[in-house]
């Protein structure tokens, strides 16, 4: 049976939601550039999870003058694929600056955190408060682990929902790619301009005395040199990038999404935010201060990505290309 026009108002098919056109085969040459383009990316990846950035840096740079030269064919094409590249070489690129961020000249700033969350909480200091009720050094228990657990997970989650989002909303996906590297560009602005020293940074220097690093010990009771392998290659060589907290940044703009795209995973989204919100303060991996700025990063970049972020679709099809497509 054919579709026809109504005799009125608008044609029958131009209410119908048509499945998207099918992209032409790729040629050879497309598959060998595709190919290029997912293991220049995968490179990325890879070099961030080791050392090879920090010991070689010419490496990094060279990796992504590689990237751009294999993905700009892509910005002359209305592929979704792109956005993959936005979203692994900006992260790529944040962390590779994120690790000269304290060689700006900018002094490094320790007090002004502590003196912000005792005025919050009337006098007390949060990271010190939990530490003494719940952290014992001589013997690490569950709730050191969890929480250890949940600040690693920071380095899967979000990547995890990037390519959900890119499996099933596609066409959100360039949001998607503006909201986690906008949010975490504008975490990295911070890093230059005021270079910030964790609690647990205060506490070995004196400055918030009694506050342990506990990540060092649960990682230490794990597996001392694969734990002190992975962090130098995810942690330094800034250990003074504590504000804004990227950690809390990212996971509330992964809330913020749900909230918008994914509303039955929103409440899981939001419990994870406070979740990962007290396992950094626990840790001593950053202040209240810290997240509150992490949370107005995420924020602002998604008013950035909600308003300029271009949503791709498919081009709109003609009537006079439907007729063939529309039989049943």
């Amino acid at each position: 049976m054919s579709v026809v026009a109504e005799s009125r108002g608008t044609p029958r098919w131009g209410r119908l939601k048509l499945p998207p056109l099918p992209e032409p085969p790729a040629t050879r040459s497309g598959r060998v550039l595709l190919a290029a383009q997912a293991a220049v990316l995968l490179a990325m990846t890879g070099t961030v999870a080791t050392r090879t950035w920090q010991d070689h840096t010419w490496f990094g740079f060279l990796l992504m003058g590689l990237a751009l030269a294999l993905w700009v064919p892509e910005a002359r094409q209305r592929r979704i694929r792109r956005w993959w590249f936005v979203y692994v070489a900006g992260i790529f690129v944040y962390t590779l600056l994120r690790a000269y961020a304290d060689e700006a000249g900018a002094p490094i700033r320790i007090t002004y955190p502590i003196s912000f969350d005792r005025w919050l909480f009337f006098g007390t200091d949060p990271t010190l408060w939990l530490q003494r009720r719940f952290f014992d050094p001589r013997d690490i228990g569950l709730l050191d682990y969890l929480a250890v657990a949940t600040h690693w997970s920071f380095f899967i989650a979000p990547h995890a929902l990037a390519v959900g989002v890119f499996l099933l909303q596609r066409r959100q996906f360039p949001r998607f790619a503006v909201l986690m590297v906008g949010t975490m560009w504008l975490g990295l602005a911070l890093f230059f301009l005021v270079p910030t020293a964790p609690p647990w940074f205060a506490g070995e220097i004196g400055q918030l005395a009694g506050v342990r690093r506990i990540m060092d010990y649960v990682g230490g009771s794990i597996h001392g040199s694969a734990y002190s392998s992975l962090y130098a290659a995810l942690g330094e060589p800034n250990s003074v990038a504590a504000m804004p907290s990227i950690h809390m940044a990212v996971t509330f703009a992964m809330y913020l999404w749900g909230r918008r795209h994914l509303p039955r995973l929103a409440p899981v989204l939001l419990a994870y935010c406070g979740v990962m919100a007290v396992s950094l303060v626990y840790l001593g991996e950053h202040y209240v201060a810290d997240l509150l700025a992490g949370i107005a990063c995420a924020s602002g970049a998604w008013l950035v990505a909600d308003r300029l972020a271009p949503e791709l679709s498919e081009p709109a099809m003609q009537p006079a290309d439907t007729g063939s497509r529309l039989q049943s």
